[in-house]
C-alpha cells in the first residue's frame, strides 16, 4: 500500500461488482474509505464487515438517493473527497422502427444519472477533490446496433469536458475513464458466445480483454493527488483499439 487515498473519502457508484467494487477495494487498499451505492438488489456480500466501506442502496437517476449518497459520505467519514460515478447500463435497440424506451432508460442512467452524481458531489466536495465518471471507447466511436449506448457515453464525455469548467472554480477536478472490451458482469453476455467474444479480442492490439482492477487503476490515479492538474480529460484504457483506424485488423502476437 502507497496511502495514496489515505485519509481520502470517496463515493462509488455501480459498486456491488465489477469496475465499481474494484475501484472501491483499490481505494480501501490505498488506505481510503468508501461509501459504496448500487440498487437495492445489488449484493455486496463482498463488503460485509471492512469498516473502511459503507454501503448505500439506491438509483442513481434518483436525485435523493444521490444527495443521500454524498451527506453519508459527511456524516460517516467526516467528508467527500471523490467520486465515481460508475453505474451505467448498455441497450440495443432498432434504430429505424424499434421503440424510444431503451433509448431513453440508458440515457436517464448513463448521462442524467452523472448529471444528479456531479451535482451532489460537488454540493459538498472540498477544493482539491476530484471526480471520474465510467465512459467508454464506445462514445468515442461508433458501433452497430448501439446506438442508444454509444450516445449516451459520447455524452458523458462531453458532460465531463464541460463539467470540468465549471467544477474548475471550486477546486474540484473531472476526468472520464474509456474501458474498451472488459471482463465485467455487463459483458458476460457475451462471453457465452465464444466468436463474438474471441472477436473483439483479436482487434485489440494487446490481444486480450481488460480487467476490471486494471479500470480501477485508472480511476484510483485520476482521483488522486498525482493527477492534480488533469481535468476535463477521457483516458481510453483499452488495450490500444480506439488507436485504431478500423481499417485493418491488428497483427497477431508473434512471440
Amino acid at each position: 500500500m502507497s496511502g495514496l487515498h489515505e485519509d481520502r473519502v470517496v463515493w462509488v457508484t455501480g459498486a456491488a461488482s465489477g469496475i465499481g467494487r474494484y475501484t472501491a477495494e483499490e481505494i480501501v487498499s490505498e488506505g481510503g474509505k468508501v461509501v459504496a451505492t448500487d440498487l437495492g438488489s445489488a449484493d455486496f456480500g463482498w463488503a460485509e464487515g471492512n469498516d473502511a466501506i459503507t454501503v448505500l442502496h439506491g438509483d442513481v437517476t434518483d436525485p435523493q438517493h444521490n444527495t443521500d449518497a454524498a451527506a453519508c459520505a459527511v456524516e460517516t467519514y467526516g467528508h467527500l473527497d471523490g467520486a465515481v460515478l460508475n453505474a451505467g447500463v448498455s441497450g440495443r435497440d432498432n434504430l429505424f422502427d424499434g421503440p424510444l424506451d431503451t433509448f431513453d432508460h440508458v440515457m436517464e442512467v448513463n448521462v442524467r444519472g452523472v448529471v444528479l452524481g456531479i451535482r451532489a458531489a460537488a454540493a459538498v466536495m472540498r477544493p482539491t477533490s476530484a471526480i471520474t465518471v465510467t465512459a467508454s471507447t464506445s462514445g468515442m466511436r461508433g458501433d452497430p446496433g448501439m446506438w442508444a449506448y454509444n450516445t449516451s457515453k459520447a455524452a458523458v464525455i462531453n458532460l465531463v469536458r464541460s463539467a470540468s469548467m465549471d467544477l474548475a472554480a471550486k477546486g474540484i477536478r473531472i476526468n472520464a475513464v474509456c474501458p474498451g472490451p472488459t471482463e465485467t458482469g455487463m459483458t458476460t453476455g457475451i462471453k457465452s458466445a465464444p466468436e463474438v467474444y474471441e472477436d473483439l479480442r483479436r482487434r485489440v492490439p494487446l490481444q486480450r480483454w481488460g480487467l476490471a482492477s486494471e479500470l480501477a487503476n485508472a480511476h484510483s490515479f485520476l482521483l488522486s493527488t498525482k493527477a492534480s492538474f488533469i481535468t476535463g480529460a477521457h483516458l481510453p484504457v483499452d488495450g490500444g483499439i480506439s488507436a485504431n483506424s478500423g481499417q485493418f485488423m491488428p497483427a497477431a502476437f508473434s512471440l
